[in-house]
């Protein structure tokens, strides 16, 4: 990859925008597609892309092409692309949160490599990106076959500023079922619970740390969560089983009168 190398973003919101700025300070051309045409205007205008083109141009043009739309639109593309005519890209990589899913729509694209990057924010759309919101993150993939292909993709993560790791799909999405899509839904029930006893405003001078990063988080995209809850679902609700017994059973101790089941986790895991 070189100053001549172009990349393609199906999806210019935090995550796609956020690659385009970095890419473009490497010297490649970046396009981008967006549903939402007034979207992708915005990261162009941002400096997140070169230009902006539909959705079919990016594969025909684009050395990279990058799908970094919401986990529906992602099983919806693959769906497409499996049915179209071979893509001209040689490599075509994913950011959806959940990867069983994809990686099953995936099979039979040649050229595709399914990742997640572990960095986010809670605001969305390319007014949030920023060039170094990859930097030293661990940006997770599931190895491909062809170890030309692997190269490619860990040689593309790596220039954006990311710590490639290879994963197992299914692995992957027991895992952040645990440690990002059960962390969400509490702070999602959190701020619920905070909108119940008069809300933020009111509350404010009784929240320390802990319950501020719980209410920012909670204000990440509905669209998005919701998406991923459902791709991931079974996962997330079996961890939430779990840690609702945990919390019942907190609950019945320190009605006794007796700290010690908590005391006792007062520990870093």
């Amino acid at each position: 990859m070189n100053g001549a190398h172009t990349v393609g973003i199906a999806g210019t919101g935090l995550i796609g925008a956020s690659i385009g700025l970095r890419a473009r300070e490497l010297g490649w051309r970046v396009v981008g597609f967006d549903a939402d045409p007034d979207v992708c205007e915005r990261a162009r205008e941002l400096g997140a892309l070169d230009a902006c083109t539909p959705l079919e141009a990016l594969y025909e043009s684009c050395d990279t092409v990058v799908l970094a739309m919401h986990t529906s639109g992602t099983l919806r593309e693959l769906d497409r692309l499996r049915a179209a005519a071979p893509a001209h890209a040689s490599l075509i990589i994913d950011v959806a949160s959940v990867k069983a899913p994809v990686t099953e729509a995936a099979q039979g694209i040649a050229a595709f490599v399914a990742t997640h990057p572990m960095a986010g924010a809670e605001r969305s759309g390319p007014g949030a990106a920023r060039a170094t919101l990859f930097s030293d993150k661990p940006w997770l993939y599931v190895r491909p076959a062809g170890d030309a292909l692997n190269a490619r993709a860990v040689h593309f993560l790596a220039a954006l500023g990311a710590r490639p790791v290879a994963i197992d799909a299914a692995e992957h999405d027991a895992r952040v079922a645990l440690t990002s899509h059960v962390p969400q839904v509490l702070a999602t029930l959190f701020a619920a619970r905070i909108r119940d006893n008069g809300g933020a405003a009111d509350l404010d001078p009784y929240c320390g740390p802990t319950a501020r990063e719980l209410l920012r988080l909670s204000r990440s995209s509905v669209a998005m969560w919701r998406d991923i809850l459902d791709a991931n679902n079974v996962n997330v609700a079996a961890e939430l089983r779990q840690l609702a017994q945990a919390l019942l059973e907190a609950a019945a101790a320190l009605e006794r009168g007796d700290a010690s089941p908590i005391e006792a986790n007062f520990t870093h895991p």
